[in-house]
């Protein structure tokens, strides 16, 4: 059952929320006819209001000319992405939370691309630097309160406990070579291998494998004559993630095919019929180095226990809170707008 102790504080949080909101007001123009929608009386700047408006045009359905079929409809998605903005910023503020200064400095880093990359796009639709360095610091700031809610010391923590729970249950790691059923044409074209061809494959590869079991030794053997061109890789260590389909890099894998790997020997080396390609390696026992394998899946495994709970606590906090249209500036900006 969805744990509400967090949302049934919302109330109480939300006069602080609004002494909050003063603090974000500081990324807005002072003159009172540039703002284009209120948050709880917190002006939205013209600036940010287009960054938002230039977002959530990809999802509306558009007229011959390029112009909104539903500017209503488009309008009420402008002002709830700037609400929840405003929301996140505003609840980290309540709840004493600074930005890290890790995340300080990747997005001072985003914020150098994107304007060198894109400086002269947002120019052009009224966002300055400022603005997207303070948007994409809001990005940032979902995860930081995502964490203060459910990292280790947070209000609602998953515990670490559970987090190893899922880690092991949902991911595993093989050290191998993953070989695709394809031929290389004349051309340099790759086919898929007719019968005869992926038989002639699997029988070589049960002779590598045999003969690296014996001597215990992949790369000597691998390098025999009798064995050119059937590995075209050397091994490494890939760690997969259970999923609901196959997606042939390895990263993720089918239930099924997932299965087949987490039985994979340690000791010794398989050959395994995946759905994608066939692979010929090793079981890893990541246990053994958690600080490598299960430190560097957490924060995935943090978001896959607890992303879907933070979704719903974030609309709950967003419906706390009152956006008011400037209509007239509002209106004014959609017929400016270069669609």
């Amino acid at each position: 059952m969805h744990n509400t102790h967090w949302t049934k504080k919302l109330t109480v949080l939300l006069a602080a929320l609004c002494l909050a909101l003063v603090g974000v007001s500081a990324f807005t123009p002072a003159r009172a006819q540039d703002w284009l929608l209120q948050v709880e009386g917190v002006p939205v700047s013209r600036a940010v209001y287009s960054f938002f408006l230039d977002q959530a045009l990809p999802g509306a359905k558009r007229n011959a000319d390029g112009s909104p079929k539903d500017t209503a409809a488009l309008r009420k998605d402008v002002a709830a992405r700037c609400v929840a903005y405003y929301a996140v910023n505003s609840e980290l503020r309540a709840r004493g939370v600074p930005l890290d200064q890790g995340l300080k400095a990747e997005v001072a880093a985003r914020t150098a691309f994107y304007w060198q990359a894109f400086g002269l796009y947002y120019s052009s639709i009224g966002v300055d630097k400022q603005t997207l360095n303070a948007i994409l610091a809001g990005e940032a700031a979902r995860d930081q309160l995502f964490r203060a809610l459910y990292d280790a010391g947070g209000t609602r923590a998953a515990g670490e406990e559970a987090l190893r729970e899922y880690f092991y249950a949902n991911y595993a790691a093989y050290d191998g070579v993953r070989v695709f059923r394809t031929a290389l044409q004349e051309d340099g074209t790759e086919r898929e291998m007719t019968p005869g061809e992926l038989a002639e494959l699997k029988a070589a590869l049960r002779e590598f494998v045999e003969a690296a079991n014996e001597a215990d030794d992949f790369y000597g053997v691998a390098q025999e004559e009798r064995f050119e061109g059937v590995l075209s890789y050397m091994p490494f260590v890939t760690v997969a993630q259970k999923g609901s389909a196959a997606a042939g890099g390895g990263g993720e894998l089918s239930d099924a095919d997932f299965a087949k790997v987490r039985a994979l020997s340690r000791e010794k080396l398989a050959l395994v019929e995946l759905e994608d390609f066939l692979l010929v390696a090793v079981g890893v026992d990541m246990s053994q180095a958690e600080e490598e394998y299960y430190l560097g899946c957490r924060a995935d495994c943090l978001w896959a226990l607890c992303g879907e709970a933070y979704a719903e606590d974030l609309k709950a906090l967003n419906a706390q809170l009152r956006a008011v249209e400037n209509v007239a500036a509002v209106e004014r900006l959609y017929r400016e707008w270069a669609w």
